[in-house]
């Protein structure tokens, strides 16, 4: 292709600006969404927990709770196996705890279920031992004296001393004289506490060595780029963030008052606000992974004398109000950068912060979306007014600068000198029209970011066919939105909001679109620019249709908005004209 007469400002920085945004948007889609949005349009089970493998779909109808690995049971059949057990609950987690080891190998959220399904299961944090994905949190005790062992294999009787449900009592004694009375208490909302009071009942003194380990057997994880899952928590005063792949023997952690497990919603994590303990992580083979709290020195318990260790269990999801409320009760350091921030920390903190207080009030989410794109558009209002202007004069004087153009079609050089002289003296930019849309891609990454992890966001539905804004629009167009029982390919995955996405990004350029002279008279310019024009929406409305349709509809409101500012402008722009 020639480039004669390419030199026009106005379209290489719109080439430029629609080349960098589309490549960072592609970009961003290959690598961030195109596996969440495979798994999501699938609805498949949360990682944390013992669900379901995507290789098993056929199965569901079957038995929901078996698993994908046929060395492992399924969690109900571990839960009756046999194994006597205690069941602890309050109004937002129920479970049990098996009394072989005083084991937690068993807590379920109450206000969160799997799938958007009606008969779906409640999310399942802890697992029991012997299913594939084991997850659990054990406490254990080594009497040195004695050399005896409070252990996985030791057998606690329930004391049944408690009347509430939210609070359990185990106790256990050994040959040499040492009594344990555990006490296992949830608070309101997410926090096992367990309190052992160790008892010397042996004429001599006694020491003791104390360990705890949340083990995660198989851990379940989407393997998505845009949110970390893996090991997180505090580390030498820093959060850190270790990919299970990245874990290679025990780390220790100093001075580390929280670590935990984490994937996109949940989080489950050792709280050691204690003094006198040190935490570690490990990985002891393939797929076995713990993280360790253990006492720093023996703990010395005198003949008659009872010592008092306390431990605490973080187990659910990843709220931000929540997580910050511990952190200031508990004095746990920067307890919410479990959720996965991103890049963007300074935008996409706040924003959480903001859907989090919106939706307190607002029970619909996509009014929440709504009110959060009236609100950007009304801090960019300044800018975006400026050049809606800008670009509606640059519509009016199109064929002006056409004829400079055409005059000074064989002098590049002279043709664009004329063109800046004559920009100048009109006070118009060329610039003008890329600057609302590249001062809507760091909001629209960090939206994409937010409405992808945020808990807010999930399974929250909008109306009509879309009940789920975190995942991909599934009202796809190519099987006649859902009137053919297919389900198309994912490169064929193009839901209905991305595509009034599209039609409203195409009325909005045809409004900012510039008058140009007769087809056979336009240059190869605004040819060029004319096809770039049209691309863009199609290439935009493909990029999108994989992203969560809160991010889409949140562009599509913005696109309406921007269109209507657009509108106004062009038309006070010709009023003004008339009256000179």
């Amino acid at each position: 292709m020639s480039l004669d007469n390419n030199n026009q400002p106005e379209t290489k920085s719109l080439i430029v600006a629609a080349c960098v945004f589309g490549a960072i948007m592609f970009g961003y889609n290959y690598f961030f969404s195109s596996p969440q949005a495979e798994q999501q349009v699938q609805q498949p089970k949360d990682a944390v927990g013992d669900t379901e493998d995507e290789n098993s779909e056929a199965n569901k109808d079957e038995d929901s709770n078996k698993t994908d690995d046929m060395d492992g049971m399924s969690v109900d059949e571990a839960l009756t196996r046999g194994d006597p057990r205690v069941t602890i609950e309050n109004a937002r987690l129920v479970g049990s705890i098996n009394l072989n080891g005083g084991i937690i190998d068993c807590i379920t959220m109450k206000d969160y279920k799997e799938t958007i399904e009606p008969s779906s299961k409640n999310v399942m944090l802890l697992t029991p031992k012997g299913t594939s994905h084991e997850f659990y949190y054990s406490i254990t005790y080594n009497e040195k004296i004695n050399h005896e062992a409070v252990a996985e294999s030791t057998v606690w009787a329930d004391s049944k001393a408690n009347g509430s449900k939210s609070t359990v009592t185990l106790r256990t004694h050994t040959k040499g004289g040492l009594l344990i009375e555990r006490t296992i208490s949830l608070d309101d909302r997410y926090l096992v506490t367990i309190e052992d009071k160790i008892k010397n009942t042996s004429m001599g003194g006694l020491k003791v060595a104390s360990a705890s380990e949340l083990v995660a057997k198989n851990p379940r994880h989407g393997n998505y780029a845009v949110v970390h899952e893996g090991f997180v928590g505090q580390k030498d005063d820093a959060i850190e963030e270790i990919k299970y792949s990245d874990v290679e023997g025990t780390q220790k952690l100093n001075q580390s008052t929280w670590f935990g497990y984490t994937d996109i919603y949940w989080l489950c994590a050792l709280i050691n606000t204690e003094k006198g303990t040190k935490l570690a992580y490990s990985r002891k083979s393939e797929d076995l992974y713990k993280i360790i709290s253990s006492s720093k020195r023996d703990i010395k318990v005198g003949s008659g004398k009872t010592v008092t260790v306390r431990y605490r269990l973080y187990t659910g999801p990843k709220d931000i109000r929540l997580l910050r409320d511990y952190a200031k009760n508990l004095q746990i350091d920067r307890f919410e950068m479990a959720i996965d921030f991103g890049w963007f920390f300074i935008i996409t903190k706040p924003l959480i912060q903001l859907m989090d207080l919106l939706a307190r009030y607002i029970s619909n989410m996509g009014l929440v979306i709504l009110l959060l794109t009236l609100l950007f558009k009304f801090l960019t209002y300044p800018l975006t007014n400026k050049s809606f202007r800008s670009a509606a004069k640059m519509k009016e004087l199109q064929p002006q600068i056409a004829a400079l153009q055409q005059r000074y079609a064989h002098d590049k050089v002279r043709m664009n000198q004329e063109l800046m002289a004559f920009y100048k003296k009109e006070k118009i930019s060329p610039l003008s029209g890329c600057l609302p849309m590249l001062l809507q891609a760091p909001i629209f990454f960090c939206l994409y970011k937010v409405f992808f992890i945020s808990i807010q966001m999930r399974q929250a539905p909008l109306f009509g066919w879309v009940n789920d804004l975190s995942v991909p629009d599934q009202m796809y167009i190519v099987n006649l939105f859902g009137l053919i029982d297919w389900a198309p390919p994912g490169f064929l995955r193009i839901g209905l909001w991305p595509l009034i996405m599209g039609v409203t990004m195409l009325i909005q350029q045809k409004l900012t679109s510039k008058k140009t002279v007769a087809t056979e008279k336009k240059t190869s310019e605004q040819k060029m620019q004319e096809n770039l024009m049209l691309i863009m929406p199609v290439m935009f409305t493909y990029i999108c249709a994989s992203f969560p349709v809160g991010v889409v509809i949140y562009w599509t409101i913005s696109n309406v908005i921007s269109a209507l500012q657009q509108y106004y402008a062009n038309r006070g722009l010709a009023k003004a004209r008339g009256r000179r």
